[in-house]
């Protein structure tokens, strides 16, 4: 038989029932000499940015971008930061052809490198006749293949070389290794008698441009 003392005890008027967790009962009193943590309260720096107001260029949650990330100071047309890929066709008109802003020797090495473009898509078309005169028309459908690459690769250096003259570091960095590439393929085909060795000149110098003082300026 259970034991009278354990039955359960009726509930005072006004009490309030067990509460769950760790809240405490009401009536509780905590000891004295205790001292409740302080709420985190954000630094008086702090601004909460917003929604709406994020320029392009800067990092999410109004974290200031950095100067070394800023576009330089001077372009005709607001670019996108140094460190980001830059794909954009709002303005592509404009990046293209506006060098406002950019140092002369970078602006000659930039235009040098849509040259050298040129001159591959040029160098492919020429090759389809030259291939179809040696071999024959079973050779006309792989110099169009070769012209169709060669399109696409140009497309591909001229948006690296407007990425050059904004000011992005990676840019300069892929225009270099291809820089060097096209160092070792002028001297194949100047012995070859390629007419490509007039593209990888152009492409030569081009990168050498991008890396005198002047240039190296607007990466700064």
């Amino acid at each position: 038989m259970s034991n009278p003392n354990e039955a359960p005890q009726p509930q005072q008027p006004g009490a309030q029932p067990p509460q769950p967790g760790n809240v405490p009962p009401a009536g509780y009193q905590p000891p004295q000499g205790y001292q409740a943590p302080p709420s985190y309260q954000a630094p008086p720096s702090y601004q909460q940015p917003a929604p709406g107001n994020q320029q392009p260029g800067q990092p999410a949650y109004g974290m200031p971008a950095g100067p070394n990330s800023a576009p330089p100071a001077g372009l005709g047309y607001a670019a996108p930061a140094r460190n980001t890929f830059g794909l954009d066709f709002n303005n592509v008109a404009q990046r293209f052809r506006d060098t406002t802003g950019v140092p002369q020797q970078l602006t000659i090495s930039y235009w040098l490198w849509v040259a050298a473009a040129a001159l591959g898509v040029l160098a492919s078309f020429i090759n389809i006749f030259t291939m179809r005169s040696v071999f024959g028309e079973m050779m006309v459908g792989a110099g169009i293949v070769g012209l169709i690459f060669s399109l696409v690769f140009a497309a591909l250096y001229i948006f690296i070389a407007i990425r050059l003259k904004e000011g992005s570091r990676w840019a300069r960095l892929v225009l270099t290794i291809l820089g060097a590439f096209a160092v070792i393929s002028l001297l194949v085909q100047v012995v070859t008698l390629n007419l490509n060795f007039i593209g990888s000149a152009v492409a030569v110098a081009a990168a050498v441009l991008m890396w005198l003082p002047e240039s190296r300026k607007h990466f700064v």
